[in-house]
């Protein structure tokens, strides 16, 4: 009877510390910035000052473009010549002279180079274009790894906050008990060494918070400085179908891959913009012309006629530049080889841990939380009713507490690599209906 009322003690005291801290943690929300992953994402890929430094990028790549649209690169020249014939050497007036004349030269190309400047400046606008993508989806992946971190930290800190109540309580209950001597001096200090071990994980827990917490206020940008709240269910989302199956497989995900990541596409970009910039290095060895328009003033005759200028391509011939392209168009093929290769084993990579993290979320099944909660309740009441004692209900708590930890864990690392594997795959290519699709596709094109 005696053991009864220290539990229903102690059950109180936690009730009532429960209480409070649940609406100190209320008007902690209520100060705080509450985000679901959604919202992060669209927010951190309009803020984020990387990609929109990168976007920025996007403008040089269009002067560029326009740049290379033109007719002519050059403007003209216009030239003027004058000179003076003293009346000395003036025959037969014997009258002082002045001479002038007047050209206007334009430069044009005759070797193709703005069919090969338009060229690399188009493939380079559309390379442009897909790294912009491919910051966009790092940054996606970025923010849902953050995301999640940040969510599984506030399921953590509520798990030890709550197991430090219980250990308090059972701490102050067990002093009481030891007071009376119906506990002996190894429960007691199994008790206190317990509680301080519940608070350490506390406060490591707390301070993993504030660097998922400063993680995801980076990725967010400029303007998001209150304290963060991440919306969402952890566990039930973890608990979800992510993909349709059957999943296609790794060699197969590889190849849509290849088709649509933006990296890979962008490095294909640069090996055909570093081609174009060698035949507009080769086209170069061919000097340009500049023709136009003379006027000239003879004496007293007016003379309008042409100028052509031709340079004579002894010395110079652009060996330089061919060089420097070719070399070029060499790292960018084997820059492309390494993508090529890295897309491979990042999705067979991705591919693996999806599988394997979905088999060990499995192990908990969808409602392991309600079940740990039957048991906590169950070894209350057989602690309540004395059928255990302090000792073995405090080694209970302990092994219901590392439990909810190890689902948490499995729950967040199944949401990573579910966010990784579908943004190394960066579109839908994980059905049999879109590799039919694509077949298809490929076979009514003419």
């Amino acid at each position: 009877m005696m053991r009864k009322r220290y539990v229903l003690f102690t059950t109180v005291g936690v009730l009532l510390m429960a209480g409070q801290m649940e609406t100190g943690r209320a008007e902690d929300v209520d100060s705080a910035y509450q985000v679901d992953l959604p919202t992060a994402v669209a927010r951190a890929l309009q803020e984020n000052p990387e990609v929109q430094a990168k976007r920025h990028a996007l403008g040089l790549a269009k002067g560029r473009s326009q740049q290379a649209a033109l007719l002519f690169q050059n403007n003209p020249r216009l030239s003027i010549e004058a000179d003076y014939r003293n009346r000395r050497f003036r025959a037969p007036t014997g009258r002082s002279t002045a001479d002038t004349g007047v050209v206007l030269l334009q430069e044009v190309e005759i070797a193709g180079q703005r069919g090969h400047r338009r060229q690399a400046a188009a493939t380079h606008l559309a390379y442009t274009g897909r790294v912009i993508a491919e910051a966009e989806r790092l940054l996606q992946l970025a923010v849902t790894h953050a995301f999640y971190e940040l969510l599984a930290a506030q399921e953590r800190i509520q798990v030890h906050q709550h197991i430090v109540q219980t250990r308090e309580a059972l701490l102050r209950a067990g002093r009481e008990r030891f007071a009376r001597e119906d506990i002996s001096v190894l429960e007691l200090d199994t008790l206190r060494l317990d509680t301080d071990q519940a608070r350490t994980r506390l406060l490591t827990t707390q301070q993993e918070h504030v660097l998922a917490e400063k993680q995801l206020l980076l990725l967010l940008g400029p303007g998001a400085d209150k304290p963060l709240v991440a919306i969402g269910d952890l566990i039930k989302t973890s608990g979800q179908s992510a993909f349709p199956e059957p999943l296609l497989p790794p060699e197969d995900l590889t190849a849509c891959a290849l088709e649509q990541r933006p990296d890979y596409q962008a490095s294909r970009l640069k090996v055909a913009t570093q081609e174009a910039e060698l035949h507009l290095a080769r086209a170069n060895r061919m000097p340009n012309i500049s023709l136009g328009p003379m006027y000239k003033l003879d004496n007293e005759d007016q003379v309008v006629g042409a100028a052509l200028s031709i340079p004579l391509p002894f010395f110079n011939r652009n060996a330089h530049e061919i060089t420097a392209a070719r070399a070029k168009v060499d790292i960018a093929r084997r820059e492309l080889e390494a993508r090529r290769l890295a897309v491979q084993h990042e999705i067979a990579a991705a591919y693996t841990r999806v599988r394997l993290t979905a088999q060990q979320r499995a192990l908990y099944g969808k409602n392991y939380f309600e079940e740990l909660a039957q048991s906590h309740d169950f070894t209350q009441q057989a602690y309540a009713a004395g059928e255990v004692s302090i000792f073995e209900f405090s080694v209970a708590l302990e092994r219901l507490t590392q439990a909810r930890t190890r689902a948490v864990d499995a729950a967040l690392t199944t949401l990573q690599a579910r966010a990784e594997f579908a943004a190394q795959l960066a579109f839908s290519c994980l059905t049999t209906d879109a590799k039919e699709e694509r077949r298809n596709a490929y076979d009514t094109t003419p």
